[in-house]
């Protein structure tokens, strides 16, 4: 069936260079407008034949989409038949020639496709070809189950699968403690922008907390960040900062407001490339960055001293604008990803720290290990899962 596809591709490719490229027949005037009753423009038939193509011609006979993915080329075909003509009989010999397995009308099982063709694509969102098969299973699930709130439509509009592997942007983290505890990280973005982080943390034993982050800008700067969290008891508690900046938009001065005391953290970027933050007149780090990673903090008048290392592979958030302010507020946000996080000033709790990470192919994580305090009394682990919008 394979080496069917691939001969099949071939003759479309074919195909369609004589429909773009023919003097006698270009695709102007009645040959474009003319659907056949398909509903579709020859112009129109002709892109959603070389995606359906694209699709089929990837996707395996042993794939559970496999079904869907075939009917719509099936479709695609008779629309390019109906939409632009076939004086040759090459595109129905193409259509003939297809032994496409029936989709079942139960909507169970086009949902089913849709999960699975999700859970590939979150996989690696960086594969246009996990693009276009989530897309097809969506609009199978469309037409099986109906979309009577339009939230499948929406999640449809929101697939870019053209421009998929531009902007890779983290969508969810999910931690997972050895005892069965989560953290469950949601991330929003309007563009590169991140708006919104949305927290929800299941202890075990423990009643659901919910932490929200948002995210104001103002022209090119990070401006305000408003907090907000609820307690296992319902209790709620707000929180913001205001961030300011010099004549060169590098941050200055952090401003935490509670409802109880206000404290300003301000910052000083050196000549010879640190940055040093001050705590409110309290405690002054000095931080050594390298290749957008924090390599060293220097605590200059205690002992959270610590030393990073970074592997060489896509940090998961290289692409989020203002990445770089981010990661002196004290995110985890760097170009790479944090192997290790070493206490070198000798504290009695140093919160040290080593991770292992498995790659899409994009080189960007989808898991990650972590140990924190290994081989102490205080030692911990969890599991992390990363899917990317």
């Amino acid at each position: 069936m394979k080496s069917f596809k691939i001969v099949s591709i071939f003759i479309l490719s074919l195909f369609v260079f004589t429909l773009t490229s023919c003097d006698d027949e270009p695709l102007e005037g009645e040959f474009v407008t003319d659907d056949g009753g398909s509903g579709v423009t020859c112009v129109q038939a002709t892109q959603n034949l070389a995606t359906a193509s694209a699709t089929y011609g990837t996707t395996a006979t042993d794939d559970v989409s496999y079904s869907v993915v075939c009917n719509a080329y099936a479709v695609a075909l008779q629309n390019m038949i109906d939409a632009c003509g076939d004086d040759t009989g090459a595109i129905q010999t193409l259509l003939e020639s297809l032994d496409c397995p029936a989709i079942s009308d139960d909507c169970t099982t086009a949902q089913t496709a849709t999960m699975n063709a999700e859970t590939a694509y979150n996989a690696d969102t960086t594969d246009t070809n996990l693009c276009l098969a989530y897309k097809t299973a969506l609009e199978n699930e469309i037409t099986q189950c109906g979309d009577a709130d339009g939230s499948l439509q929406d999640m449809l509009d929101g697939l870019d699968c053209e421009t998929t592997a531009d902007l890779v942007l983290p969508r969810q983290i999910t931690q997972t403690y050895s005892d069965g505890s989560t953290i469950v990280s949601d991330y929003t973005f309007n563009g590169d922008r991140l708006t919104k982080i949305e927290y929800t943390i299941d202890f075990v034993g423990s009643m659901t907390e919910t932490e929200t982050e948002e995210f104001t800008y103002s022209g090119d700067l990070l401006t305000r960040i408003d907090e907000s969290s609820t307690d296992s008891s319902g209790n709620t508690e707000t929180a913001f900062s205001i961030l300011e900046y010099d004549s060169s938009n590098q941050l200055i001065t952090e401003t935490y407001n509670t409802a109880t005391n206000i404290q300003e953290n301000s910052y000083v970027h050196n000549t010879d490339g640190t940055v040093t933050l001050n705590e409110d007149g309290g405690q002054i780090y000095i931080y050594t960055i390298e290749n957008g990673n924090v390599v060293s903090e220097n605590n200059t008048n205690g002992n959270q001293d610590y030393t990073s290392t970074y592997d060489t592979n896509n940090g998961i958030a290289k692409n989020i604008y203002a990445r770089e302010v981010f990661a002196l507020l004290g995110y985890t946000m760097s170009n790479n990803n944090l192997l290790s996080y070493t206490n070198t000033g000798g504290a009695t709790f140093p919160d040290n720290e080593n991770n292992t990470y498995s790659y899409n192919s994009a080189n960007y994580p989808i898991s990650s290990n972590t140990i924190e305090n290994q081989g102490t009394a205080d030692e911990e682990t969890y599991t992390s899962q990363i899917t990317y919008y």
